[in-house]
């Protein structure tokens, strides 16, 4: 079951931190080629960086963040953040780029809240953002 062991509530955090440096490198590039406004990046950043600091965050309470009860196998859970953390980077449009930015950091708060529900509905979004089938 995911995040039902210490260290798998710390592989979630080095994916997020993950998450954050794609975010990171895809803000850049997208204001070399003007394609985002001062205000996104800004906006962006601010997103980057919460990303980060709810990762650290689960770093440091891993042990209180263990949940129990999510029916979730922890490769299945890696596996979505981590093609999502690839799309960051090729995401055609700004809006859909903008949209996972979003949807992670509900994630990410989710699992600091370790409740399983919320997890699987913020997941769910996720894996919508990046194309694959939801169960229902």
């Amino acid at each position: 079951m995911a995040l039902s062991k210490k260290r798998e509530v710390e592989d979630l955090a080095d994916a997020l931190v993950g998450s954050a440096d794609a975010i990171h490198d895809r803000i850049i590039k997208e204001i070399g080629r003007r394609k985002i406004k001062q205000f996104q990046a800004y906006s962006l950043f601010q997103d980057e960086t919460s990303l980060r600091v709810t990762a650290n965050a689960l770093y440091l309470e891993a042990v209180k963040l263990i949940v129990s009860d999510l029916e979730l196998a922890q490769t299945d859970f890696m596996k979505v953040i981590n093609k999502a953390t690839s799309q960051i980077k090729t995401i055609e449009t700004i809006a859909a780029f903008v949209d996972l930015v979003a949807d992670l950091l509900v994630l990410a708060a989710a699992a600091y809240a370790a409740k399983p529900g919320p997890i699987l509905s913020a997941l769910d979004e996720v894996r919508m953002d990046i194309g694959e089938q939801v169960d229902s």
